[in-house]
């Protein structure tokens, strides 16, 4: 996708400055651990600055605000404890805002896989940066229970994958827990 608003991975280089949320110093990466105290290292668009269980909810911070008004649809989207609602969504290409709101008790994102299919994940079970750097990931940074926050995107017509991977106070990215859904750009 050739959108400013669209954040690529760039291996372990910062790419966007994104609000870190929880209770460690995190500069984008994928997953963290508030045992360990810092982040897996690296920018992610789609592993976000996402507080583990423990650690704290993450603030929001939203993306594209600068283009909410040229819009040509908003999308309501409620993230819960491993479910997105709904989980399959159909938009027309454009400019399209994404209200999100969780309604969980973990902090929870919304990330987008460009070509659909699985989120890659590495020999560990955890997300593959390098695989989602090159598929051209892309997300609304993970945010805390009782929030809502916006993400505005230009969206180029195709199948998207929605997920998330923040991780669960065991490690386990929320992906694998059933939190993915689909995204049909027409």
């Amino acid at each position: 996708m050739a959108s400013t608003l669209t954040l690529r991975f760039v291996g372990l280089a910062l790419v966007a400055g994104l609000l870190p949320g929880g209770c460690a110093k995190d500069d984008g990466a994928a997953t963290r651990s508030c045992d360990s105290g810092s982040a897996a290292g690296g920018s992610s668009a789609a592993g976000g600055s996402s507080a583990a269980a423990g650690c704290g909810p993450a603030e929001c911070s939203p993306v594209g605000p600068d283009l909410e008004s040229d819009a040509t649809d908003t999308v309501q989207v409620t993230l819960d404890d491993y479910t997105f609602d709904p989980s399959d969504l159909r938009v027309a290409a454009g400019t399209i805002t994404f209200e999100v709101e969780n309604v969980g008790t973990e902090d929870h994102e919304l990330a987008f896989l460009p070509g659909g299919g699985e989120v890659p994940l590495d020999d560990e079970g955890a997300p593959d940066e390098a695989a989602l750097a090159e598929a051209g990931a892309f997300e609304l940074e993970a945010f805390g229970p009782d929030q809502t926050c916006n993400a505005t995107y230009e969206l180029e017509a195709g199948t998207y994958t929605i997920f998330c991977i923040v991780e669960t106070s065991e490690g386990d990215p929320h992906t694998t827990k059933g939190m993915q859904g689909e995204l049909l750009v027409s």
